[in-house]
């Protein structure tokens, strides 16, 4: 796809996404702290944190208007989760189970993700 098609493509979806409320995602914390989830949604633009929530809960809220925003920060989780990745204990492999069939759940909802993959990876 031509760079001109691939921006028009991406300034029609940021327009379209601009105009929606924005939807609340109830993520799994896995074990990460809430205060590392606050910093981590944070970093992430389009993300707000749903405020006056239980910080011992067992999953994390947030507000976002596009469910590819939400794989994202998703996605940057298993960092947090497993500190050596090559030999993750039981315990570290069941809170990854949990966040993959979290994703599986959310991929149903991703409409842009084959347009955000193609622009990240031609726009480098």
């Amino acid at each position: 796809m031509g760079k001109l098609k691939l921006y028009s493509k991406l300034l029609l979806t940021q327009a379209k996404t601009k105009f929606k409320k924005p939807k609340e995602y109830a993520i799994p914390r896995c074990g990460v702290s809430y205060t590392r989830m606050t910093k981590l949604a944070d970093e992430v633009k389009g993300v707000k944190i749903v405020n006056n929530q239980d910080t011992k809960a067992k999953t994390f809220k947030v507000t976002s208007k596009s469910p590819e925003i939400v794989f994202g920060l998703v996605s940057q989780m298993p960092e947090f989760i497993v500190e050596n990745i090559n030999s993750p204990s039981k315990k570290d492999k069941n809170k990854l189970i949990e966040l993959g069939s979290y994703l599986k759940k959310l991929e149903p909802l991703l409409t842009n993700m084959e347009l955000y993959k193609e622009a990240s990876t031609s726009l480098k």
